[in-house]
């Protein structure tokens, strides 16, 4: 009876660990808005470590949706979380205050996708620009290093 009861608790906790290796990550999301332009920054974004970001920005009257797409290649994700850094700037907007929600969109691998919300903001936005959009991100951010120049120590380091 004991070994019966031991096996299933096992099965428990290795059915419920966490991935491999994984970072804390703030989640922080700033806003910076000047000339017509509205700029978000998504510092240590938690992402799959092999994942890679398309980040889409929808834009409607007032309204801008910022949606952070977790893609996978062929390989797939792997057994790890990390911090990502994903940016984007939205110029050409006339005066007036925007709503803002920024969402991190997960792939179920089912053909669905689940929409996790994290955040929504008014910003004012005055000024002018050109219309344009740019987007990109930094895979697996260090969060636990002092700033400094890369090494090979620093690169190492990241690595393990």
């Amino acid at each position: 009876m004991k070994t019966a009861f031991f096996a299933i608790v096992a099965a428990v906790v290795i059915i419920a660990a966490p991935p491999a290796w994984a970072q804390e990550c703030s989640e922080e999301v700033v806003l910076e808005t000047f000339a017509g332009t509205i700029v978000m920054h998504h510092r240590e974004a938690l992402f799959n470590c092999c994942a890679y970001l398309e980040i889409e920005v929808e834009h409607d009257a007032f309204e801008v949706g910022i949606f952070e797409w977790e893609m996978f290649g062929e390989e797939g994700p792997c057994y790890c979380m990390c911090c990502f850094a994903a940016e984007a700037t939205i110029r050409g907007l006339a005066s007036g205050d925007y709503n803002v929600s920024v969402w991190k969109v997960h792939d179920n691998f089912d053909g669905t996708w689940t929409h996790e919300l994290i955040g929504t903001w008014i910003v004012p936005v005055t000024g002018h620009s050109t219309a344009s959009v740019e987007t990109s991100y930094v895979p697996c951010v260090s969060t636990g290093m002092a700033e400094e120049p890369d090494t090979w120590s620093t690169i190492k380091a990241l690595f393990r």
